[in-house]
């Protein structure tokens, strides 16, 4: 993703509309396709990535010729890779309209933000017993993060928030945990990245952050499952704000 697709107000960022091609005739694919491997696995990928980040707004439309033409590839990998985002309700069939990015589901928004509180928390637990703790990376994870957020640098703040979180877990012994949080938090990611020109404002976010590894460093528990509490349901408080500007962006 690049840098000029996170730059600027998000909320006026994700007012694409139109018909599908023009709609992803302003998008470029993150990743080259893969050289082996299934071609539909790619084009789910990209277009998981576009629906998360915004890029695809709800509402914008979709359909297997306009992405097959957009990835280059035939309309089977482009239908398989819809179907999926579908099963996720990521997409959604309008009658006489057609393929749609689906609205947030402020229900999939407030599960994610359950599992994702439940997760860490554990993960934290888990983290803070460890005999051999180091959290030089998680430190230096913070700074970038503060100064992301300093140089209102929208891309570097999410991509360093994510990191943040995805360590706490490395440090418990199961990095792997992370992939189910990530691939859990969809729809909360929608609504973070909806939300970020506020987050990246919020010196808060960055306290947060210090404040967990803080808990870590001092080995109290209480204090860092305190902060990840706060932390994770932080972006809830902002969701009626949210909904009143961008009302046809969400659903219950």
């Amino acid at each position: 993703m690049s840098a000029e697709s996170l730059s600027g107000d998000p909320g006026a960022r994700v007012q694409t509309r139109g018909r599908p091609f023009e709609v992803f005739g302003e998008l470029s694919p993150t990743a080259p396709p893969p050289l082996r491997g299934r071609r539909s696995d790619w084009v789910y990928q990209e277009l998981s990535d576009a629906i998360r980040s915004l890029r695809l707004p709800p509402g914008a439309a979709l359909s297997e010729p306009a992405v097959a033409a957009w990835l280059q590839v035939s309309r089977a990998p482009a239908r398989e890779a819809i179907t999926r985002l579908a099963d996720q309700g990521l997409v959604t069939v309008v009658p006489q309209v057609g393929t749609q990015v689906a609205p947030i589901s402020m229900r999939a928004v407030r599960d994610a933000v359950f599992i994702r509180k439940a997760l860490e928390t554990s993960a934290f637990q888990d983290a803070v017993s460890t005999k051999e703790l180091d959290t030089r990376e998680l430190r230096t994870i913070v700074e970038r993060n503060r100064k992301a957020a300093l140089d209102n640098d929208l891309e570097a703040f999410i991509e360093t928030d994510d990191r943040l979180h995805q360590l706490v877990f490395a440090l418990a012994g199961v990095p792997e945990v992370w992939g189910l949080v990530h691939g859990a938090k969809l729809q909360l990611d929608r609504l973070r990245y909806l939300n970020l020109a506020v987050a990246i404002d919020n010196p808060e976010v960055v306290s947060e952050h210090q404040r967990i590894v803080d808990a870590l460093d001092d080995r109290d528990e209480a204090a860092g499952v305190a902060v990840i509490h706060q932390h994770s349901y932080r972006i809830l408080g902002d969701t009626e704000e949210l909904r009143k500007e961008h009302e046809s962006y969400f659903t219950a």
